[in-house]
Formats: structure tokens, C-alpha cells, sequence
């Protein structure tokens, strides 16, 4: 599958209106399941989720092998994205109970991850559906700690984050992303779980141009907003 076919399926899921993740969470859940399946089936694998907190309420996001992309040369063009955002990120191992969940959150390393933020699908923009504006995202493959730098585009844009002082609160809201993946029947995989935004959406038109994520001199992510 690749963002064009996804985009097809997106667009033509149909949902009951009017669902609140306060109260009808049960049934955003189902319809959000309803439609990982339909793009599933054609072909596409779970590679990954965003957990969010909206509204007091933690809700999981699917990002798909598609959207995966290699963390050096990639060159983006600006017409498909609104911008970038710098992301904690864990990967770990879901077990298929919740038992072990907790213990194995504590000894996970935290990565590095930028997601490109597109502009919306479904004309809704229902959180079942198409709520979190994946266009794609890059992982780290090397575990951050101390200070973590984001420099973006020409225009010299630069962000720094002590991650250090964001690892527990960040583990605590992975884990209650990965319980929830376990109890809704995607547990017993490998996945990467991005925790939040650090550093809000950077405008495409401070993207252009090269962008880096470095930690400690090495550079983890390099791409171009072209």
C-alpha cells in the first residue's frame, strides 16, 4: 500500500456522526478498529502508534509501514506536508497480556522521531478515522538522553529538549497506550509507540531545506523538505 491508496480508503470510510471520545470512546475505538482492518487488508501492516491525551482520554493512532520512512536522505516534498514535529519514541515488544506491561516500559531507552504532519482526509477529521495527520515519520535506531536538538529548514530554525526530564512522564503514558493496544486485540507485536509532541508543528515554510535531529554530535535523522 502507499499515502495515495491509504488516502482512497480514508476518504470513503463512513462513521456515525456526532461520537465524542468522552462519551462514546467504546465506540470511536470500534470504528477507528473498523477502519485499521479495511487498510490492513489491503496489505498494509501496523508498524507503529502515536498516543495522544485529547480531552483527558489517551487514544492510539495506527501508523502504517508506508509511512515509515529511512532516517537519512529522504527528501519530502513541501506541497504534501503542513510541517514538522520533533517526537519522544519507545519501541518495545507487546506482550499479549497486560501482566508484564509496566515492568517492561521501566527498561525501555527513549528514541528520537520526527513526524510530517499532512492536512486532513476525511472531511470530518473524526478522531476514528483521521485524526492525527500522519503523512509519515522517522525513528531512531539509536536511544537518546541529556539534550536533543532539532534544526530545521533555510531558515535556521533550532529546538532543544532535556529529554532526560521527559523520560517519566512520557513511560507513563506509554504504557497506558501499549494497555490499551493489548486490550483492543493488537498486542504480541513489535511496535514503536511516539508520545507526544515536544516542540508543536514547525511550519512546512520553515522546513525547507535540510532538517537534522543530533544528539551528542551524531546526526539521527537528516531529511529534505523540498
Amino acid at each position: 500500500m502507499n499515502f495515495e491508496e491509504y488516502s482512497q480508503i480514508v476518504k470513503g470510510f463512513e462513521h456515525q456522526n456526532g461520537l465524542s471520545l468522552t462519551s462514546h470512546f467504546d465506540d470511536v475505538c470500534k470504528a477507528q478498529d473498523a477502519l485499521i482492518a479495511q487498510i490492513v487488508a489491503k496489505g498494509a501492516t501496523i508498524a507503529g502508534w502515536k498516543i495522544v491525551n485529547k480531552d483527558g482520554v489517551i487514544i492510539l493512532s495506527p501508523i502504517f509501514d508506508f509511512q515509515v520512512f529511512s532516517c537519512m536522505g529522504e527528501k519530502i516534498s513541501h506541497q504534501a506536508i503542513r510541517g514538522t514535529e520533533l517526537e519522544v519514541c519507545f519501541q518495545i515488544a507487546v506482550p499479549d497480556t497486560v501482566d508484564s506491561v509496566e515492568n517492561l516500559v521501566a527498561s525501555l531507552d527513549p528514541l528520537a522521531a520526527v513526524e510530517l504532519i499532512r492536512g486532513e482526509i476525511h472531511p470530518s477529521n473524526h478522531s476514528a478515522c483521521d485524526f492525527y495527520f500522519n503523512y509519515g515519520v522517522f525513528v531512531s535506531s539509536k536511544a537518546v538522553g541529556a539534550s536533543l536538538t532539532f534544526e530545521g529548514g533555510s531558515n535556521d530554525y533550532t529546538f532543544s529538549a532535556d529529554i532526560d526530564a521527559l523520560v517519566a512522564e512520557k513511560k507513563d503514558i506509554v504504557t497506558q497506550g501499549i494497555l490499551q493496544c493489548v486490550q483492543r486485540g493488537y498486542g504480541n507485536k513489535d511496535y514503536f509507540f511516539i508520545t507526544g509532541t515536544l516542540n508543536g508543528l514547525v511550519a512546512v515554510a520553515d522546513s525547507l531545506g535540510e532538517n537534522c535531529v543530533t544528539h551528542q554530535g551524531d546526526k539521527l535523522i537528516c531529511f529534505d523538505v523540498i
